[in-house]
């Protein structure tokens, strides 16, 4: 009886998850959650050093202020600057939020075009990084988006720097993008003194809005939690290095215990769902970590009504275009009219170049909608979508490049597609070849600061487990250049006996000189009782010109290393009816 139960329920939850597979277009349906994981209250640092501001400067001249503020959340000490622009007030205000493992000296790039826009910027380092002490909660809206909050309500109550608490903007780049995001869930709040804040313009660049998918994408970006997905491993131990600290003022972790019991799990097991260190981990991941999850930002949304304009990387591997995709069509859907703009490029992590002509670009729409949403200046941005076609690292940024239509759905303007009529059979290797690789924190660190960047390693190719498709680009354009525009996506019928298989697929350039270039990839993870399906793989997607002599080359295999982990289950899989669809303009 028990068993029968138990098999009963194992179905309906595959398939409550296969139903939530569609894709949609408007916000997720509610999910239950566990409880949060989180550490407060250790290492607080209370009693190291004096808390308030100290400024130098004047109001004529303008202020610039340092010190330690105690978060409300559990008295941590938060290193902070405040930068006034001269002037009487009061002044707009926008919190510069930095990346992971950064710290508030970072992201000058965003914080000094700002300040010299008029606005009034806040600065600090995020609890565990920098000077500022407690432990890394990666973001949690009871841990960093509470002292965010504090932090803002703090300052605006210094009667000396004359600030606007009515209007606030928030600007954050990679781990500091994810809480811009989040800062949405209360974009109202009292400071201790009674003034009402408000959050009125935000830009998030290169985040995440749903952790889970983000660092283990499953092939479902509008429900990543089932089934479980392949964790890019390169990426995840890059960041946990990266982060760590070596202080000697504070020589204590900076990591909390869970987060490195996280780390470790995913480096030695295969995800599922039924294990309760990865039910903690998608949890505390999505339910308290991820803006698409949080069902208060939904029902709130359009009443709220906080001006977005989102920056997301093309070539970014970790939080790619999904990301942002998912949030614009929401929001969308909710209120076509909703205020909300987004940029597409090649900035943000490793594959992105990040050309410096591209982010002065950027930061350029950015000053834009902050002085149009936060102090009324100039005329009214467009709520439009731009994205730039991806060119050679070699080849400076050209603003020609940039395509702007009035929605994501008229990006591409038809779909051609090829179909391929030969079997493959993939045989899962099972062994990593890039196993112990992880990006340079150096990579990592360049990364969140938006400096140009390396190219990244070649996947590895294992010849049993790689199905070829190649089509010349002349026949599908009609001998012409061939632009692709949003993202590809791979149908195939694949059989197998095994429980679970990873599925990833590669699209290449091919020249007719031997060069290869990584387009975009995607990966599925095929699990559940039916060993016979037919399966529709997303790629991330691309903005990318394919000349009339090259042709396009499909790779389907088991193996996206360093980029993603091999699964550990071992499988034999036979791919059929291969159908490459192609958005394009």
């Amino acid at each position: 009886m028990r068993a029968g139960r138990a098999w009963f329920l194992s179905g309906l939850f595959f398939l409550g998850w296969l139903t939530q597979a569609v894709a949609q277009d408007g916000p997720p349906s509610p999910q239950a959650f566990g409880p949060d994981t989180y550490r407060i209250g250790l290492f607080t640092g209370q009693g190291t050093a004096p808390t308030g501001l100290q400024c130098e400067g004047s109001a004529e001249e303008g202020l610039l202020c340092n010190g330690f503020l105690a978060s409300s959340v559990d008295g941590t000490l938060l290193d902070v600057s405040v930068a006034v622009p001269p002037g009487p007030g009061p002044h707009s205000l926008v919190a510069v939020l930095h990346g992971w493992g950064g710290s508030k000296g970072s992201d000058g790039y965003i914080a000094d075009p700002l300040l010299a826009d008029g606005h009034a910027v806040l600065r600090y380092s995020a609890r565990g990084f920098g000077r500022s002490w407690g432990q890394v909660n990666l973001a949690d809206i009871h841990v960093e988006l509470a002292d965010l909050r504090s932090m803002i309500a703090q300052v605006v109550d210094l009667p000396e720097l004359a600030l606007d608490a009515d209007a606030v903007g928030i600007a954050g780049v990679s781990y500091g993008g994810g809480q811009t995001w989040l800062s949405l869930l209360r974009p109202v709040f009292q400071s201790p003194r009674g003034a009402s804040v408000r959050i009125r313009a935000i830009v998030p660049i290169v985040p995440w809005t749903d952790l889970v998918y983000s660092l283990l994408p499953n092939g479902r970006p509008e429900f990543s939690l089932a089934p479980a997905g392949s964790p890019k491993l390169s990426f995840i131990n890059g960041l946990f290095v990266s982060g760590l600290r070596a202080d000697p003022e504070r020589p204590y972790p900076n990591y909390p215990d869970y987060l490195i019991a996280w780390q470790a799990w995913l480096d030695a097991m295969e995800p599922n769902t039924t294990d309760p260190v990865y039910r903690q981990i998608i949890d505390g991941t999505a339910g308290y970590r991820s803006i698409w999850w949080q069902q208060d930002f939904w029902t709130q949304a359009v009443a709220n009504r906080v001006a977005v304009f989102q920056v997301q990387g093309l070539n970014d591997d970790l939080f790619p275009l999904p990301e942002a995709k998912r949030m614009l069509l929401a929001l969308q859907a909710l209120d076509p009219l909703y205020p909300i703009a987004s940029y597409f490029g090649d900035l943000g992590h490793p594959r992105s170049s990040n050309k410096a002509g591209e982010r002065d670009y950027v930061m350029g729409l950015a000053r834009q909608w902050f002085s149009y949403y936060l102090k009324g200046v100039g005329t009214q941005p467009e709520h439009v979508v731009r994205a730039a076609i991806t060119r050679p690292r070699d080849q400076a940024f050209n603003p020609a490049d940039v395509i702007a239509v009035p929605s994501y759905g008229v990006l591409a303007t038809t779909t051609v597609v090829k179909k391929f009529p030969h079997k493959a059979v993939l045989v899962n290797p099972l062994a990593d070849p890039y196993a112990g690789f992880f990006w340079d924190p150096l990579v990592m660190e360049g990364s969140h600061e938006l400096t140009s960047l390396p190219p990244p390693p070649e996947p590895a190719l294992a010849e049993a487990s790689l199905g070829v498709y190649t089509v010349p680009v002349a026949e599908l354009s009609g001998r012409q250049a061939l632009l692709i525009a949003g993202q590809p996506t791979v149908s195939l019928r694949a059989a197998t006996l095994a429980p679970r298989v990873q599925l990833d697929v590669r699209l290449i350039d091919a020249g007719p000189d031997g060069s290869r270039q990584l387009i975009t990839r995607g990966t599925y993870i095929l699990e559940g009782p039916d060993r016979k399906a037919e399966i529709t793989i997303p790629t991330y997607g691309n903005v990318w010109e394919a000349a009339p002599d090259h042709e396009l080359r499909l790779e389907i295999t088991n193996l996206d290393s360093p980029y993603l982990a091999p699964s550990r289950v071992p499988s034999v899989t036979q791919i059929s009816h291969v159908k490459l669809a192609l958005p394009v303009r």
